[in-house]
């Protein structure tokens, strides 16, 4: 009860905290009642586990750090949320005889048909890349399937997550389900070789989570692709297209990343030219307060009638929102950075704050009220607090937008010969783009 109570609230906090999930490949999960190891990349500490125990239907059973099951009301109450103790000697030193007993904890959810969500790369960093993978995922796949006979039907999915940004409130997410890796077929290699059998599938299960994600080996390119993705990515997105935003971003993400290290290896000449243009552009986008979404649009719609009724009709929502939302919402702020927590908890932090602040105001805030009216009363004023905060940060973002529109419509009429030129330069590099796409395309059909 303690786990599905805690799963919908962080699925309504997570809805409410990123700007768009978007979920790809669940159709490929297996049925509820097999076996799973759910493998994700690990990006995000705490952010990883809440989002993917939200959006699994079933229930998670985590690998976590041992350490933290330091003192007993810890222990229960993680034990609650389906917390697994795993030690490491830097983190609890003697402490790693413990991890026996973590092994056999797993083979019996295994064997029980339940499921195991492991960070194989066992530590937690913000970078789009994937650290070295660690053997226990493969050893404990291997060792539940031997404990069965190679007949637990056992089945490792790799989980690609891949984040806009974490830690900044209204990003995006791109949840990744990798096709199943069917843990029986490494049977003959582990009864030949156990140890070689824990490699092959250690190597199987990194080259299944790459493909799931950005992967962006050298650090000294991140900037310049992530300028390209800025640039350029919205001119290949397909509008037609039935698949999701983020889906086709991911692609075109992974398209983008192989491009630019091509050009690095073989003309580093071309590439250091076109750094050198697209960082002017986006210097001058920069100073002059502008977007690069805004020097691409052909022109602007204002559509004053329908904005002028959505802000008029809709004030009085949008106020309701803000007087029952603004307390919890500033006081979440200001305890997340007294945390001053590390930068990959940052997000995480942010969202579990939230999550109990907003409870206990809004719990004040309804009884406030039933205490003034009645329960009836206080009921649907407990109801409507939640899409009446989810509105007012629709609102207010609404409203940036139309302030934003209307600085760049001042910025035109000023100077109408910066926009011109932006345009103008914009172009340039969008042409640049399109003939390296070409020799990039050739180079890989030979």
């Amino acid at each position: 009860m303690f786990y599905k109570t805690l799963k919908l609230l962080f699925t309504l906090t997570t809805k409410a905290y990123f700007r768009s999930i978007t979920i790809h490949g669940k159709e490929d999960l297996p049925p509820k009642n097999t076996p799973v190891i759910f493998a994700a990349n690990h990006p995000s500490a705490f952010m990883d586990p809440i989002l993917l125990g939200a959006f699994i239907k079933r229930p998670l059973y985590f690998l976590a750090r041992g350490d933290i099951f330091s003192n007993k009301f810890a222990r229960s109450v993680f034990n609650l949320m389906h917390m697994i103790p795993v030690y490491k000697a830097e983190d609890s030193p003697g402490q790693m005889h413990k991890n026996a007993s973590t092994v056999e904890k797993c083979y019996d959810h295994l064997g029980e048909n339940k499921t195991i969500l492991i960070f194989p790369e066992g530590v937690s960093k913000t970078e789009r890349r994937l650290r070295e993978i660690k053997t226990g995922t493969a050893r404990i796949a291997l060792g539940a399937e031997e404990k069965h006979d190679f007949k637990l039907g056992l089945t490792i999915i790799p989980v690609g997550l891949n984040y806009s940004n974490p830690h900044l409130f209204k990003s995006d997410v791109l949840v990744n389900f990798g096709k199943p890796i069917i843990v029986s077929d490494y049977k003959d290699s582990f009864t030949k070789d156990a140890r070689e059998a824990v490699v092959q599938l250690t190597v199987r299960i990194k080259s299944d989570l790459e493909a799931q994600m950005i992967v962006i080996e050298n650090e000294e390119l991140e900037k310049t692709i992530e300028n390209i993705e800025t640039l350029y990515r919205s001119a290949l997105r397909q509008d037609n297209s039935e698949e999701a935003k983020g889906s086709q971003d991911f692609k075109l993400s992974q398209d983008i990343v192989k491009a630019v290290e091509h050009f690095a290896q073989h003309e580093p000449a071309i590439l250091i030219k076109f750094q050198r243009d697209i960082k002017a552009y986006l210097d001058d986008l920069e100073q002059s307060q502008l977007s690069d979404k805004q020097i691409r649009s052909a022109s602007i719609k204002l559509d004053v009638i329908r904005k002028f009724a959505y802000f008029l009709i809709g004030f009085p929502f949008f106020l309701f929102g803000l007087i029952t939302n603004f307390i919890p919402f500033k006081l979440t702020g200001i305890i997340t950075r007294a945390a001053k927590a590390r930068e990959d908890f940052v997000g995480a932090v942010t969202l579990a704050v939230g999550l109990f602040v907003f409870l206990i105001i809004y719990g004040l805030e309804t009884w406030a009220i039933a205490s003034y009216t009645n329960n009836i009363v206080g009921l649907f004023f407990l109801i409507s607090l939640y899409p009446a905060g989810l509105f007012t940060i629709n609102y207010f973002v609404s409203f940036y937008k139309l302030q934003i529109t209307f600085k760049y419509l001042s910025v035109f009429v000023r100077k109408s010969d910066l926009i011109t030129r932006l345009k103008t330069d914009r172009q340039a590099l969008i042409d640049e783009l399109e003939k390296r796409k070409a020799d990039y395309l050739e180079f890989t059909k030979a």
